[in-house]
C-alpha cells in the first residue's frame, strides 16, 4: 500500500513538473508605425488557448508553451501570427489596413486615438511596414506585390543580353508574359530614383518604401516601364 501511495505521489509530482515545464511566459510590446503603442490588441496562444489584451502602453504578458504560436489581432490592422521557440520578449509592429473603414475600426476599438492615427497616416505612413523582418529584397517585393516572380535571366529565353535589368535575379510582374517571344519581360528596377540592373545588394532593413507601378502609373518611365516598375526608396535617400 505504501509502495502504491509513493508511486502515485511520484506520478503526480512528475506530471506537475512536466506541466510547469511546458508553461512559458512571454512578455512584449505591440506598436503601430514602429513606435505608437496599441491598446486592446488581442493576443492568443494556440496551444494553451490563453487570451489577453495589451494595456494602454501596448504591453502584454501571456502564458503559453515554449513552442507555440501567438496571434495578434486588432480592428483595422492586419493580423499577425508568430511562432515562438522559447522567446521571452516580443516587439510586434502591426500594420494598419490603408482603407477608410479600417481607420475607423482602429479608433472605434480604442487601439489609437483619432489624433494619433491621423498624425501617423499623414506623416509616418512609410513606417507602416515590416520589411526588416524579411530575409531578402525579393521577399519584400513579393510581400508588397504577391504576384511578382523572381527569375534567373539565364533560364528565360526572351531575355536579351545587355537589356536593362538583365544582370542578376530579376522580377517579372506580369506572369502572362513568361512565354512571350518579345525582347524583355523584366520590370524596371529603380533605387532612390536611379535605374539599376541588380537590387540584390539592397537589404530589407534599408528600405523605407517599395512601390510597384503598373500601366498608367509607370507611364512616366516611358517604354522602359512597359513591364512595370519596382521603385525602392531607402533610408539613405
Amino acid at each position: 500500500m505504501k509502495s502504491f501511495t509513493l508511486s502515485l505521489a511520484l506520478f503526480f509530482l512528475l506530471g506537475t513538473s512536466y506541466c510547469m515545464a511546458q508553461n512559458h511566459t512571454v512578455n512584449g510590446e505591440i506598436v503601430a508605425f514602429k513606435k505608437y503603442p496599441l491598446k486592446n490588441i488581442k493576443v492568443t496562444s494556440k496551444k494553451t488557448n490563453v487570451e489577453v489584451l495589451s494595456d494602454a502602453d501596448g504591453k502584454f504578458s501571456i502564458v503559453c508553451n515554449k513552442n507555440d504560436q501567438l496571434s495578434f489581432y486588432g480592428g483595422g490592422f492586419h493580423s499577425q501570427r508568430i511562432k515562438i521557440k522559447g522567446e521571452e520578449y516580443l516587439f510586434i509592429n502591426l500594420i494598419v489596413i490603408q482603407e477608410e473603414e479600417a481607420y475607423k475600426d482602429v479608433v472605434k476599438s480604442e487601439h489609437m486615438s483619432k489624433d494619433e492615427l491621423n498624425y501617423c497616416v499623414e506623416n509616418l505612413l512609410d513606417y507602416n511596414q515590416n520589411f526588416d523582418q524579411l530575409a531578402t529584397i525579393y521577399d519584400v517585393v513579393q510581400y508588397v506585390y504577391p504576384q511578382a516572380k523572381v527569375v534567373d535571366p539565364s533560364i528565360v529565353e526572351a531575355a536579351e543580353p545587355g537589356d536593362f535589368g538583365a544582370t542578376g535575379p530579376q522580377i517579372i510582374l506580369d506572369s502572362r508574359g513568361l512565354n512571350s517571344i518579345n525582347a524583355s519581360l523584366y520590370a524596371l528596377l529603380v533605387v532612390d530614383g536611379i535605374v539599376i540592373n541588380d537590387i540584390s545588394g539592397v537589404h530589407p532593413i534599408e528600405v523605407k518604401t517599395l512601390k510597384v507601378l503598373m500601366g498608367n502609373e509607370a507611364a512616366h518611365w516611358g517604354m522602359r516601364g512597359g513591364n512595370g516598375v519596382v521603385e525602392i526608396t531607402t533610408n539613405y535617400e
